[in-house]
């Protein structure tokens, strides 16, 4: 096996001597089918290592863009799975009965029909197969790698932190060499992430796990120092991304944190959630009026960024956001049941804008990203059920992981449910502004996390006969 490795390193170093990139393509796809087939617990943390790492092709002529290599293991792991499963067509009824994987279900089942219905087929089908990919890789998959073993699933999320660890310190350097300039930190870690916000949202998905896993029962020494490294290297990408989204995401877990902790009663957060509303619906008037007079731009002072937050004048990004959103909703009103159809919001929007939102970034080009909302944009593509899948996903995920992170007692299943739900908060709550579930980036840990919360719940169902998922006094 040795030998073997070093003579293939030294022909694939020849080969990129010599600038013959077929060897070492051929070369990958020979060690990723034998992996597959001896060693797909390898694939598995291969492909959480490599996907941070990865950068985009894109094929414009095909209205195709992949994440290379890391989609490129997602789509082979999809296909050992399919073919596993017609092979033996066997699986825990159990997790196929689980209300996140029904939830799943119709999400997937909706959007494969409005694909049908949709003003761009071929994309549509595109986006749509991306997502099974996505969703088995890193779902299905992920559940049979920890189902036996928690450890794997701590293995499977230190492998990305660690290839994330690698890009914040990458991008943290090239952003010195600009003295840290705001500006030039909404696109420096570029190739890795596409912007900023991409970038602070996975930053904040993994702040709750890094720090969490620093409690895991059994640390050692060399352990906790891992995981406070990698901690402090998160927080510090996370403030130097300067994402104003992320930065709530984040706040936000840390106050369902405390609730959680202080076992305050969910009917007191109802009626606390009823005010607020409430009070903005009554004063939403006096409100828009004092955002249209703030006219602070996002920059690199905390305060100032998070004032910037509510300026709805003259911020650029905070305009054309709401331009975004104004287009959405002109395309649901045209089409509320099924809408445009799956990944197509960016080709058909532009004649739905006003005039009024239109600022310096506006484009009519379809190049210029998405609706910038997780609930919005679905809206838009698969109409109104669409949107109900979405909600129908966050509220059975975050039901099943509080509640089992509230009746276990086993200390670990109680810290992977704290840390897997806390990480999904940061990220549903990023997804009112913005929206990256389109990408390997975020869906790989995002559905991850799905798993290991469905695992845990299982698991505790298994030992204790109570179907926390289902039942109305767990």
């Amino acid at each position: 096996m040795l030998l073997t490795a070093i003579f293939l390193i030294l022909v694939n170093c020849a080969a990129i001597v010599k600038e013959l990139p077929v060897i070492p393509l051929l070369t990958g796809v020979v060690v990723l089918a034998y992996l597959l087939i001896f060693h797909v617990d390898w694939v598995m943390y291969l492909m959480a290592f490599l996907t941070p790492l990865s950068i985009v092709l894109e094929f414009k002529d095909y209205k195709l863009g992949l994440s290379f290599p890391g989609e490129i293991v997602m789509i082979a792991v999809t296909f050992l799975f399919l073919c596993r499963l017609l092979y033996d067509l066997s699986m825990d009824r159990k997790l196929l009965r689980h209300p996140v994987s029904i939830a799943l279900y119709v999400y997937l089942g909706w959007m494969l029909l409005t694909c049908i219905t949709s003003e761009i087929p071929m994309v549509s089908f595109k986006f749509w197969l991306s997502k099974i990919w996505f969703t088995t890789s890193s779902y299905w998959m992920v559940i049979q790698l920890i189902k036996d073993d928690y450890r794997n699933l701590v293995r499977y999320f230190n492998c990305y932190a660690v290839a994330l660890a690698i890009v914040v310190l990458i991008t943290t350097y090239k952003h010195a060499l600009s003295g840290f300039d705001e500006k030039y930190g909404h696109w420096v870690m570029d190739p890795f992430y596409n912007d900023h916000t991409a970038y602070g949202a996975v930053l904040a998905f993994f702040l709750p796990i890094s720090a969490c896993c620093f409690f895991l029962p059994g640390n050692n020494v060399f352990q906790k120092l891992f995981y406070a490294g990698l901690t402090g290297i998160f927080l510090m990408g996370f403030y130097l991304s300067f994402s104003r989204a992320a930065w709530i995401s984040l706040m936000v877990a840390i106050g369902v944190y405390v609730v959680l902790k202080l076992r305050i009663k969910l009917s007191w957060l109802i009626v606390g959630g009823l005010i607020m509303g409430s009070a903005f619906y009554f004063y939403a008037d006096d409100i828009l009026y004092k955002m249209s007079r703030n006219e602070q731009d996002s920059s690199g002072n905390l305060a100032e960024q998070l004032q910037s937050i509510s300026n709805i004048t003259t911020d650029a990004s905070n305009v054309e956001r709401l331009n975004r959103w104004n287009s959405a909703f002109g395309m649901i009103r045209e089409r509320p049941v099924t809408g445009w159809g799956p990944g197509t919001y960016q080709f058909v929007y532009a004649p739905f804008q006003r005039s009024q939102y239109k600022t310096i970034i506006t484009t009519d080009f379809g190049d210029g990203g998405n609706a910038h909302s997780e609930y919005i944009g679905p809206c838009a593509e698969s109409g109104i059920p669409g949107m109900l899948t979405v909600f129908a996903l966050a509220f059975c995920i975050l039901l099943t992981g509080i509640r089992t992170y509230n009746h276990t007692h086993d200390p670990t299943q109680r810290l992977i449910c704290l840390m897997m739900t806390l990480a999904l908060i940061t990220y549903f709550v990023h997804g009112v502004l913005n929206n990256f579930l389109d990408t390997d980036k975020l869906s790989l840990p995002f559905w991850g996390a799905f798993a290991a919360i469905v695992v845990m719940n299982l698991d505790y169902k298994e030992k204790t006969g109570v179907a926390l998922a289902t039942s109305p006094n767990a």
